[in-house]
């Protein structure tokens, strides 16, 4: 085939025609190539998927939520937040710390001959706060048992340190001993702090509560926000799970883990509830989408994958 010539060559021509390509590129007239049918499914079932749970908020019930010391209550198109945690249990919580923070700075050097500067100023400084603290204590608003129990965890916490910074070390026997000396002090200010954080949260939810017909009070859902840690026995699941008379954690009880803002956790609670609908639709079971969808497949096949000869 002979190429005819022109005006310009070959070279120039289709130099003209990359640029001319490249241009109309950069100003969007090339059309894109067409989508894959299947990927387009894919993404209109995803974006269904987020319409439905945003619908299943719009229309779920009251929603309580437990975000850090405040207790929210979505009802009605209107998000009321109240600071419920009374001061006391800050105050238990914080002098229950003081034995484990010591313990926490010493454990990792139990076996060494000598603390080096670095750790033993640690704990000169932490002496010095407790020195420190030890004044404020009568305006904390303990009773006279808890500033006793208070000034005997400083106490000894000082006396201890004194010893460590003296001698330039801590064995793991004298700081086991340490531990195990503090622990009963511990559990009772943890105890109380319990007890008083569960007595101002039931006050405050029994106001709501009160507020509610009998058949409302019966779709209250509960999200709690908190970390990895606590989610096993937590608190939060403990009094709601009692409250609603629920086995625990599931439909109207959600916890958001590793979750800290309150629109994450509302979209948590409107995956379970559209999750709960297809495992009852497909499997008959409300909570089987609450699991990896791989699960099942994933315990049969392994042992056939692994431990196959």
């Amino acid at each position: 085939m002979s190429i005819r010539p022109g005006r310009f060559g070959v070279v120039e021509t289709l130099s003209i025609g990359i640029v001319a390509l490249l241009a109309a590129i950069a100003i969007g007239q090339v059309p894109s190539p067409p989508a894959d049918p299947l990927s387009t499914l894919n993404d209109d079932f995803r974006a269904s998927y987020r319409r439905v749970k945003e619908q299943a908020l719009v229309h779920s019930g009251p929603i309580l939520l437990m975000v850090g010391d405040n207790v929210v209550l979505r009802r009605a198109g209107r998000r009321t937040e109240v600071s419920y945690t009374p001061p006391i249990y800050h105050v238990l919580k914080m002098v229950a710390h003081v034995p484990l923070a010591i313990d926490v700075i010493l454990a990792p050097h139990g076996a060494e001959a000598t603390l080096d500067d670095d750790i033993l100023a640690e704990l000169r400084h932490d002496r010095d706060q407790m020195e420190r603290a030890i004044p404020k204590l009568d305006g904390c608003g303990l009773d006279p048992e808890q500033r006793a129990r208070a000034r005997r965890i400083f106490d000894d916490s000082r006396a201890f340190l004194d010893a460590v910074v003296k001698s330039r070390r801590c064995s793991h026997d004298d700081r086991i001993r340490f531990a195990r000396r503090m622990t009963p002090v511990v559990v009772k200010n943890v105890d109380e702090a319990a007890r008083a954080e569960l007595d101002a949260l039931h006050a405050q939810v029994s106001i709501w509560r009160s507020e509610m017909p009998a058949d409302e009070w019966k779709t209250v859902r509960v999200v709690i926000l908190g970390s990895a840690m606590p989610r096993k026995l937590s608190l939060y699941v403990q009094y709601f799970a009692r409250l609603l008379g629920e086995p625990g954690e599931g439909p109207r009880i959600v916890y958001a883990e590793s979750i800290r803002d309150e629109e994450h956790a509302l979209d948590l609670l409107a995956t379970g509830t559209v999750d709960t609908t297809i495992g009852v639709d497909f499997f008959n079971d409300p909570a089987r989408m609450h699991r990896d969808l791989l699960s099942d497949a994933a315990a049969e096949y392994l042992p056939l994958l692994i431990d196959r000869p």
